[in-house]
């Protein structure tokens, strides 16, 4: 009987040689060290975390530069504001200022002369 026959014929699996010349470690010998499957993971864990800080950090320094500028703006406005309670405080009480904001609109004294400029 030949070595097919054998095989085929035989319920014993034919065992192959270990070591030797006609042996290869093909990719279903081989085996994966655990310190590479931990390490993959270790680095994955690192660079999801890294990923999510760095997203956080861009988010917080937005925010910052918003909350400056939203100051800035507060500041501007509060200084608009209390120039002009001043400004009604004096169109109020100044008669001063109410002849002078009356002029400009174009009213007078009775007693004033009122000089218009020609047109040409």
């Amino acid at each position: 009987m030949n070595k097919v026959g054998a095989i085929y014929w035989n319920n014993k699996p034919r065992r192959k040689k270990k070591g030797g010349r006609g042996t290869k470690n093909t990719g279903a010998n081989m085996k994966t060290p655990q310190w590479f499957i931990f390490t993959i993971v270790v680095l994955i864990t690192f660079m999801l975390c890294l990923a999510i800080n760095f997203r956080a950090f861009s988010e917080f320094r937005k925010q910052a530069t918003e909350y400056s500028e939203l100051n800035t703006e507060i500041e501007k406005l509060t200084t608009n504001n209390l120039v002009l309670q001043e400004e009604i405080q004096d169109l109020k009480n100044d008669d001063g200022t109410i002849a002078r904001e009356a002029r400009k609109i174009g009213m007078s004294r009775s007693n004033e002369k009122v000089l218009v400029p020609k047109s040409k």
